[in-house]
């Protein structure tokens, strides 16, 4: 790690405590920090050495005009000429790039509609006031981090309008040179996300590229991975869909559970219409919102547990498609149908999964049952 700007105990304004190091990204450092004049722990952000604290303070400006439960608040803003920081509320959680990595294989539709509805009420509210992220990707997503990730965050408005410059730059020596690609992490981890008319004019490019960015997002929820691929791969499948020689297939599971069939085809339909190659064919992030406010889908809470039968075994010699999840600490097992499990295969005893559990008799119920890594 190169040398960080800022140390554990360091004061900034005679406010702000450093306690520790909390994340890197490719524009900036972020520390744990306690805000000792308001008696709240929040998060410090400051550009890396070498970037241009103009940009950072403009981006500040833009975070503070956004007040929205999911969007990360933006709660100070200094600068001299020597040092500039941005003062965030601290979310204490992961975010969704490092789940779908480390966590979740994919996530149901329910789940999935409930993250994919937060982000688009959030891209609303920036829309709204005349915001584009422009940087839109699981990563600058956060998460609580509980299995059902109830809280859910859109970061980073002041850090991608920084992302933005270097993103450009990186896309100019690309032209010359594809290998720029790969030694851009900032570029590296757009690309999977960004709009084919970025390509041609990325200054021009406006709120349309959140919306396609949304699009590649809730596809990489259903099926884990993103729907162009990433890299120069990803290049050369959103140029090949642009001509029709590129399609977008749906994930293996969609059709196989009843219960989600009408969501899965209403969510589908909307990401494909996100990802229309026209900017002016696509919903806007307040059409998006308003088609998940009239999806019907469950939130109940989850819970993690283990596969602990499966298939149920009767004394005659049959078997039944049902098995039972043991949670850790609860005593009474949980019963499930394979129909309500959502995997690449069929149950195996010692799976980790969560669920949805509901009273029931003789045992409690669940669904839906989700695969984890």
């Amino acid at each position: 790690m190169n040398q960080l700007r800022l140390s554990p105990g360091q004061i900034l304004v005679g406010r702000y405590e450093i306690i520790k190091f909390h994340a890197a990204g490719g524009m900036q450092e972020v520390y744990y920090a306690y805000d000792h004049t308001l008696d709240r722990h929040i998060a410090v952000k400051t550009p890396k050495a070498g970037v241009k604290d103009r940009r950072f303070r403009r981006g500040a400006e833009m975070g503070a005009r956004v007040n929205h439960p999911n969007i990360a608040a933006t709660l100070d803003y200094f600068e001299d000429d020597s040092f500039t920081f941005m003062v965030e509320e601290f979310i204490s959680g992961r975010d969704l790039g490092d789940r779908l990595a480390n966590e979740f294989l994919f996530l149901d539709p329910y789940l999935a509609a409930h993250v994919s509805h937060h982000i688009a009420k959030a891209l609303y509210e920036a829309h709204k006031v005349g915001i584009c992220h422009r940087d839109l990707k699981p990563s600058n997503i956060m998460t609580s981090i509980d299995a059902s990730m109830v809280s859910i965050k859109l970061t980073d408005f002041g850090i991608a309008k920084l992302a933005e410059a270097e993103i450009l730059a990186e896309m100019e020596l690309f032209a010359e040179d594809e290998s720029t690609l790969l030694s851009s992490n900032t570029l590296l981890g757009a690309v999977p996300y960004m709009a084919p008319e970025c390509w041609d004019d990325w200054k021009r490019a406006g709120m349309p590229m959140d919306v396609w960015a949304l699009g590649c997002v809730i596809y990489h929820l259903l099926a884990g991975v993103p729907p162009f691929g990433t890299g120069r791969m990803a290049i050369k499948n959103v140029t090949l869909y642009q001509v029709g020689k590129y399609s977008i297939t749906q994930p293996g599971w969609f059709g196989k559970h009843p219960d989600t069939s009408e969501l899965e085809r209403n969510i589908w339909e909307l990401l494909i219409s996100c990802l229309a190659i026209e900017p002016e064919n696509r919903p806007s992030a307040e059409d998006v919102m308003k088609y998940f406010n009239s999806f019907t889908y469950a939130t109940g809470a989850r819970r993690v547990g283990k596969v602990t039968r499966y298939p149920i075994k009767y004394p005659n010699g049959g078997t039944a498609t049902a098995g039972f999840i043991a949670e850790e600490g609860v005593y009474e097992d949980t019963f499930f149908h394979v129909s309500n499990f959502y995997g690449d295969a069929a149950p195996s005893v010692g799976q980790k999964v969560c669920f949805s559990s509901y009273p029931g008799v003789p045992s409690p119920r669940s669904a839906p049952i989700l695969v984890l890594r």
